[in-house]
C-alpha cells in the first residue's frame, strides 16, 4: 500500500510516495491517492520521487498515473524520479511503451535525488531495438542446420 512518506531536510522541495506489494489494475488506486496528494500539497516547483523498491509485482496499470504526475512536475519546473530495481519491478512496462528513458531506474532516494541512475542496462530504449535490428548479419536469418535426427 502506497504512503507518502516524510521527506528528510536533504529533500526539502521534494515529496517521496512509496509503494508496497502488488501493483496492478485492482491494487494501483493508493498509489494514484498519493500522488495525487504529493501533488496537491506542494504548490510551485515540485520534485517527486517515487518509491517502487518495496512493490513485489507491477504492471502497466502504474504507467498513466506515473505519467500524468511527471507531465505535472515537468509544468512546474520540476521532475519525478522513480526508485526500482530489475528484480521486483519489471522494467517491462516502461521500455513497451518506449517510457524507459523518461522512467530510468533509481537504486534509492538518494541516487534519485543526485540523479544518479542504476543501471544503464535498465537505459535501453525501445528505439534500441529497431536499431539492433537494422545492423543484424543477412546470415543471421539463413536457417541453421541442426544436429537433431528425424526417428520417424
Amino acid at each position: 500500500m502506497p504512503t507518502r512518506g516524510e521527506a528528510p531536510a536533504l529533500f526539502e522541495e521534494c515529496r517521496i510516495v512509496r509503494a508496497h506489494g502488488e501493483l496492478d489494475t485492482r491494487t494501483v488506486a493508493p498509489l494514484v491517492r498519493a500522488l495525487v496528494e504529493a501533488r496537491a500539497t506542494r504548490p510551485g516547483r515540485l520534485l517527486l520521487i517515487v518509491d517502487l523498491s518495496d512493490a513485489t509485482f507491477t504492471d502497466r496499470s502504474i504507467l498513466t498515473p506515473l505519467c500524468e504526475a511527471w507531465s505535472d512536475c515537468r509544468a512546474r519546473g520540476g521532475w519525478l524520479r522513480i526508485v526500482y530495481d530489475n528484480h521486483a519491478t519489471d522494467p517491462t512496462p516502461f521500455r513497451q511503451r518506449g517510457l524507459i528513458d523518461r522512467f530510468p531506474a533509481y537504486a534509492n532516494a538518494q541516487d534519485a535525488w543526485e540523479g544518479r541512475t542504476a543501471d544503464a542496462a535498465l537505459r535501453l530504449t525501445a528505439s534500441a531495438f529497431p536499431a539492433a535490428e537494422a545492423n543484424r548479419r543477412a546470415e543471421d536469418d539463413l536457417p541453421h542446420r541442426t544436429t537433431r535426427q528425424d526417428t520417424s
